[in-house]
């Protein structure tokens, strides 16, 4: 039964191992291409079973029509095959597929018209995702074959790879004509012979449809022997390899790249030989088989191998091979045993021989440790075949030695393709490369049979609270699945970051702690980002070239939909993807926590409309209805209000700092959010809402949804970009506006000179002095470019009328027709060109050193005032070096234009400012190298609670937490009296953020290993921090007379202050 992206079958029966006929306790099938679903399940030997199949469509389950399948379980390991709605079931023992006399009485095939046989072991030539699509074998007695195509090619409208491709295929019905069309893409056309993501992504996909019939081969006329083929695989092996080996490319590119390695035939000297594979020529005349089956052999296999070789021979082969091996087969065991080597050597030629038999190939050329890992692995894997339901901890066993061996080869792969390797190298590495795929393959099967054994243990339920022990095995084999992460070229880095956490975790041991518990689970929704990342780059790369390439071969339409689920379905990060949910569903148990988190509590109800990212034109409303988003992205640097809408609640689909500036904007404009890492939460919860009028309930305890009751209500039309009522947003008050460029010291810096941030900073500086000596704070050396200064430098330009007529026009340009965008657009890029005054320039660098860097800051008269915050509205720019003259101007002009930006007059219209009310002063300080970055909240935003502080900390610079960077800071809640630490969450930020004084080229991001962060490691750094830093916010609350908003670094051991302001409640 076809199904659409995201649906799912489950089988569902009378065993537990079925769900006891609960669908929602039942297995969950895995997908294949070609629409072939399947489960492994153990089942106790000689029970009768009555089951049936569901479809799973979000909430909705969609049962099998008929009687129930009725299952006498045989003994051993058994495949047992049934398609939907149909009651007869294909049961064969030991594993194996059903023999074709099986399949011909089943289904009424005639014997000349088989079907290829259907590998689903891992360790067998054809995987179980690259099953055949294709048209049924048609064994021939004489010379029948046909160059004769079916299809059609439309070429209009499309460009770049896939025009080429399609009026390549067009052009050429044979395998070899189609190999020659791929090698003029991602050869001939190729910049130095290094192909680009495009044309990589469309080659793949077109072999990938060649190698499972999709599209149909047919003899091109004349005779080309596999050598042909072979040749022609070996100059592309060498660009596929030169990209794989390009540190300039991009890891998408790479990862195509290797993969596609497996479509193209073997290249070794047996096949580039001027007349390979002659095996079946003698076996085609051998006296000891009937006369039939020598004229199929002959016309079927020899004289098309020798003509025009194809995917389809092997198809043939193998159908051949399991007819004469099938139970009775009366045949020569002389000629079974000739055949038998004969396809072993099609399968070397087609790259799908077996693991085994592909580390066999290599022994030669590997040193002994290698050997010894290959024995190692070999023994393990014994251990497991034929067993359906092996111990964890042989599965690890088998997980662990096929790791290393993957990682020798990894190894030996590194050093890279020369340009002028001989023949005999390039085959080798071919086997190599080959073989390394392979073993991710295979690994993909071992994660598959460990996630059953961890789900018949009891799943995350059965994990969560058991001791210690119990977690090694998940833990060490989400280890080994990062491992083969990166040995596949996918963010190294990050692989070895998680890989060092997750040993130190384990190491560590106590779960069934709180607080350790909480830090797997930081580090599990790292290693869950980090598959999921791999995945969204497998949406990025094939759905649109599918389409394209696909609507121009007349592909069928459901092929292309399951194209893409079909890569990541086959992927082993998909596997480990699911082994991380497991054990971070039950990390979550052990904390009690839950998948949710509020960052502004309370009860929103309105229409639910999904969207992408929160922005202008984004959602539409009908007659002021309320509305409440589900968002699948944010930046952090959202302005809620822009939206145009009552907006009364967001879902968002990823974790983001609270104190982050679009959760203070939420908070500010009593706006209910709540976050969710989990896609499966989210699809079964809050996506069957969409469209619906619900109610959300966010507190501290939990988050809850549902369809909103008939008596609420809707809000009444209100003004443009309304949210819940809230307080009046304080109005800027009279400023004093300078009439020439100037500086003026930070202590002397007024609200009404210099805006509120410049003047809390002013009393900061002289606050600190006073609390130093009691371990309190410092402040970083600044000055201020006060009110008047930036209209100064445009009166001075000669742009003063021009400017003042495109201020007016923004006043009242209309959002629609993008009036508005071109409006900013025009004046941000009249201001962003500013030069400022040289003797400007040279007193900052006379107060500040003029080798100092320095961060450029905003301080609006529109911002951090009660009720208006604007944090992160407006523009800062970190690392600008004062040596650098020109780079210091385009800071202070990009902070001026950030006054003038398409959120920040969407802000102000919300707020009722005018546009021409709001004036921007300049605040530049010395920049600070922090070792941690925090905000302060002196009043918890989670429950209102004055006394409790909380805290958010990131290593690195602060931009890390202000802009809702994807991850997790610390949280730490922190009571006012008592001193008491509460650690709320972990850190989990892939990267942070740097900077060092006096050089801003060495600014930049660092990979993260939490695993040497103290504050992650040691209760008792945590305690000594927060306890700090709790002291700091009750001095500023009582010097500021109310909650306070504070912004913060941590250098060393001391404390600085770089911001306060209103905290909005």
């Amino acid at each position: 039964m076809q199904v659409s992206f995201g649906e799912s079958h489950k089988v569902v029966g009378g065993h537990p191992s079925l769900g006891d006929w609960d669908v929602s306790n039942a297995p969950q099938m895995q997908w294949n291409d070609g629409n072939v679903w399947t489960l492994e399940v153990q089942l106790p030997e000689g029970s009768d079973i009555e089951f049936k199949c569901v479809k799973i469509a979000d909430s909705n389950a969609e049962w099998e029509d008929g009687n129930n399948h009725h299952l006498k379980v045989p003994a051993g390991k058994a495949m047992v095959g049934f398609e939907w709605g149909k009651q007869d079931l294909l049961v064969n023992g030991d594993g194996e597929g059903p023999s074709q006399q099986q399949r011909a009485n089943g289904n009424g095939q005639h014997p000349q018209q088989q079907q290829a046989p259907q590998t689903q072991s891992g360790d067998g030539g054809r995987l179980p995702t690259e099953q055949w699509q294709g048209q049924e074998v048609a064994f021939m007695r004489s010379n029948e074959h046909s160059k004769d195509r079916r299809g059609s090619w439309h070429p209009e409208g499309l460009e770049g790879a896939a025009l080429h491709l399609v009026q390549g295929d067009e052009k050429n019905g044979s395998w070899l004509g189609k190999i020659q069309t791929v090698k003029e893409l991602l050869v001939d056309k190729a910049e130095r012979s290094r192909p680009g993501l495009d044309a990589l992504a469309c080659a793949y996909i077109y072999l990938q449809w060649i190698s499972t019939g999709a599209i149909p081969c047919v003899e091109g006329g004349g005779h080309f022997r596999p050598n042909r083929h072979a040749e022609l695989a070996k100059i592309i092996f060498r660009s596929l390899e030169w990209v794989i080996g390009d540190e300039s490319a991009s890891k998408e590119a790479a990862l195509v790249a290797r993969r596609m390695h497996t479509k193209l035939p073997s290249f070794t000297e047996a096949f580039t030989a001027s007349v390979p594979l002659t095996r079946i020529r003698d076996i085609a005349h051998r006296n000891d088989i009937p006369q039939d089956l020598k004229q199929e052999i002959k016309h079927t296999l020899q004289n098309k191998l020798h003509r025009n070789a194809g995917p389809e021979d092997l198809v043939a082969t193998e159908a051949v091979l399991q007819r004469i091996t099938a139970p009775g087969a009366d045949y020569s065991g002389a000629f079974v045993q000739e055949f038998k080597v004969f396809t072993a050597e099609l399968r070397d030629f087609f790259n799908a021989s077996s693991f085994a038999d592909m580390l066999a190939a290599l022994r030669e050329s590997l040193d002994e440790s290698a050997n010894q890992a290959v024995d190692k692995f070999l023994h393990a894997k014994g251990k497991l075949d034929g067993n359906g339901a092996p111990p964890l901890n042989d599965i690890m066993e088998a997980l662990h030695s096929l790791t290393t061996v993957r990682a020798n080869l990894a190894v030996g792969l590194s050093s890279g393709l020369r340009n002028d390797a001989p023949d005999g190298s390039m085959a080798m590495r071919q086997r190599w490369r080959l073989a390394e795929i392979r073993a991710e393959d295979y690994a993909f099967v071992l994660f598959s049979s460990f996630l059953n054994q961890l789900d018949h243990k009891g799943g995350a339920e059965g994990l969560a609270g058991q001791a210690d022990s119990a977690w090694d095995l998940p833990l060490g084999a989400i280890v080994l699945g990062v491992r083969h992460m990166g040995l596949s070229g996918w963010q190294g880095p990050e692989c070895m970051a998680l890989e060092n956490e997750l040993t130190a975790w384990q190491q560590a041991g106590d779960f069934k702690s709180h607080d350790t518990a909480l830090r797997l689970k930081a580090t599990l929704e790292r290693v869950q980002r980090l598959a999921h990342s791999y995945t969204d780059q497998l949406l990025a790369v094939y759905p649109d070239r599918v389409q394209a390439l696909g609507k121009g071969l007349a592909m069928d339409q459901e092929r292309l939909k399951v194209f893409t689920e079909a890569e990541v379905r086959a992927s082993l990060v998909f596997q480990l993807s699911k082994l991380c949910s497991l054990t971070l569903k039950a990390a979550r148990l052990a904390t009690g926590g839950a998948e949710w988190d509020a960052l502004v509590a309370g009860t929103a109800t309105g229409k639910l409309i999904e969207v992408q990212r929160i922005e202008a034109g984004a959602v539409q409303s009908e007659d002021g209805e309320d509305v409440v988003l589900l968002v699948h992205e944010a930046s952090g640097d959202e302005e809620v209000s822009a939206t145009g809408v009552p907006l009364k609640g967001v879902i968002l689909a990823h974790s983001l700092p609270h104190l982050s500036h679009l959760g203070v904007r939420a908070r500010q404009e009593k706006v209910v959010f709540v976050t969710c890492e989990d896609k499966d939460t989210m699809n079964a919860t809050v996506k069957p809402l969409v469209g619906q009028r619900i109610q959300v309930k966010a507190s501290l305890e939990g988050v809850t949804f549902a369809p909103a009751p008939d008596t609420t209500p809707a809000s009444p039309p209100s003004l443009k970009g309304a949210t819940q009522e809230s307080s009046p947003a304080a109005q800027p008050g009279n400023i004093d506006k300078v009439g020439k460029a100037s500086m003026v010291a930070l202590g002397k810096a007024t609200t009404a000179s210099c805006g509120a941030k410049a003047s809390a900073c002013a009393q900061l500086a002289k606050l600190a002095p006073k609390t130093k000596k009691k371990g309190g704070f410092g402040t970083a050396e600044g000055v201020c470019l006060p009110f008047g200064c930036m209209e100064a430098v445009i009166q001075e330009s000669g742009q003063g009328e021009k400017f003042q007529a495109v201020l007016d026009n923004i006043e009242e340009a209309s959002l629609e027709g993008g009036a508005l965008d071109k409006a900013c657009n025009k004046l941000q890029g009249l201001v962003s060109g500013l030069q400022a005054p040289r003797q400007l320039c040279k007193d900052i660098g006379k107060a500040l050193g003029s080798d100092a860097t320095v961060i450029v800051r905003s301080s609006a008269n529109v911002e951090d005032l009660a009720g208006m915050s604007g944090a992160g509205l407006y523009d800062s720019i970190p690392n600008v070096a004062l040596t650098d003259s020109g780079a210091f101007e385009a800071a202070l002009a990009s902070v001026w234009a950030s006054l003038y930006s398409r959120r920040a007059v969407l802000s102000r219209r919300a707020a009722e400012v005018k546009q021409a009310d709001a004036a921007m002063a300049v605040l530049v300080q010395k920049q600070l190298t922090p070792d941690l970055s925090f905000v302060l909240h002196t009043v918890s935003p989670l429950d209102g609670d004055k006394d409790t502080m909380y805290a958010e900390l990131a290593v690195g610079l602060g931009e890390t937490l202000a802009s809702g960077t994807r991850g997790s800071p610390w949280r730490l809640a922190v009571n006012k009296s008592s001193g008491k630490v509460q650690v709320l969450a972990f850190a989990n930020f892939g990267t942070a953020l740097r900077s060092s004084a006096g050089s801003a080229k060495s600014s930049g991001s660092a990979v993260l290993d939490y695993s040497k962060q103290d504050l992650s490691v040691s209760s008792e750094a945590r305690e000594k921090v927060a306890q700090q830093l709790c002291k700091v916010a009750v001095e500023l609350e009582e010097a500021f007379g109310a909650p306070q908003d504070i912004e913060g670094a941590i250098v060393g051991s001391d404390v600085f202050i770089v911001q306060t302001r209103p905290q909005p409640m």
